[in-house]
């Protein structure tokens, strides 16, 4: 699909394309995974090439895991992204592996469903996260409406 992009935007997380082969760089990986989630969401090509399915960590594309694992000779290709965007994805990307993984888990729901009412998201997103509070997921989502990436 975009490799050339993928490694642009590895690149840019300042993620060595080689660690993420070793099996202790899962932190690495889930952040590629979660920030071209996030692309996706916003509609930025060549990102919204990629399926995403829920996964136990959130949504996960087995598609750009066999890319970003073939890079080591594939150069980077800029993807023009405008300033607003770059601070989202930056934004977005420095939170820890939890909160990526939450909300990540409630873009994909709302984005699938974008009438369910946010008690339902909850609900769902609970059954497949038990260890996510109400505290946390209300945390959350006010931050992902902060960020503009859910409707108030």
């Amino acid at each position: 699909m975009g490799k050339n992009e993928v490694r642009w935007l590895i690149r840019l997380l300042n993620v060595k394309p080689k660690k993420l082969a070793e099996p202790a760089s899962f932190n690495e990986r889930l952040k590629v995974q979660k920030a071209v989630f996030l692309l996706k969401y916003l509609k930025v090509e060549p990102f919204s090439n990629y399926g995403f399915s829920l996964y136990l960590h959130g949504p996960y594309s087995p598609e750009l895991a066999k890319d970003y694992y073939g890079l080591s000779k594939v150069r980077p290709k800029p993807v023009s992204l405008n300033p607003e965007t770059i601070s989202r994805l930056k934004r977005f990307i420095s939170q820890d592996d939890r909160w990526l993984e939450v909300a990540s888990s409630i873009l994909s729901l709302k984005g699938r469903y974008s009438t369910v009412e946010s008690d339902e998201v909850y609900s769902t997103l609970k059954m497949s996260k038990p260890w996510v509070d109400k505290t946390m997921y209300e945390s959350v989502t006010k931050d992902l409406v902060e960020s503009q990436l859910l409707p108030p």
